[in-house]
């Protein structure tokens, strides 16, 4: 009797032990058999049904979130030494995409009106045009349109599409995409 008692014992071990393995290979099994499948939808069915048959997986909760306490902040007094200028953010259309300090907030100007206060070429013919209100404007690479005989124009710029801007010559029927850098 107890002979019997310790094989049956020896045999459960063996049985709890081995059943994680089998239960690893049948998964692994499903899912080999899974990735055979060609058709999308199919697939998609053959990883639910194996995802549903090793049932429901525990969420852990978490406790509440507690607000953090701010320690007391000291009163300290101004210091005397003047701080230093700071420049004046840019403003105008198309400055949101130059460098902001922190604290400058955006402005979105829908279209600018000026005059041409200066004009250059580069080597392939594009334009960078300094209008008299200061800013600087740059013709994309991606523009082919030539602008010629703007020295003393007015000139239109305008948002486009995509976060793009217009440079449009005041009494002329053309169009040119530029991006601002001053």
């Amino acid at each position: 009797m107890k002979l019997t008692t310790k094989i049956s014992a020896s045999l459960l071990f063996v049985l709890a032990a081995a059943t994680p393995a089998m239960a690893q290979n049948t998964l692994s099994s499903q899912l080999t058999a899974c990735v055979q499948i060609t058709g999308v939808l199919q697939r998609l069915a053959c990883y639910d049904r194996v995802a549903h048959s090793l049932g429901p997986v525990p969420v852990p909760r978490s406790a509440p979130a507690q607000r953090p306490v701010a320690p007391p902040v000291a009163y300290a007094p101004p210091i005397a030494a003047a701080a230093p200028p700071v420049a004046a953010p840019p403003i105008g259309l198309g400055s949101e995409r130059l460098p902001r300090t922190a604290s400058a907030a955006p402005r979105r100007a829908q279209e600018l009106t000026a005059g041409i206060a200066g004009i250059t070429y580069d080597a392939r013919g594009r334009f960078t045009v300094t209008l008299d209100n200061g800013q600087v404007w740059r013709q994309l690479e991606g523009d082919t349109a030539v602008l010629q005989g703007a020295r003393n124009s007015t000139v239109r710029i305008s948002r486009g599409a995509l976060d793009s801007y217009d440079l449009n010559v005041v009494g002329r029927n053309a169009s040119y995409r530029v991006l601002r850098l001053q």
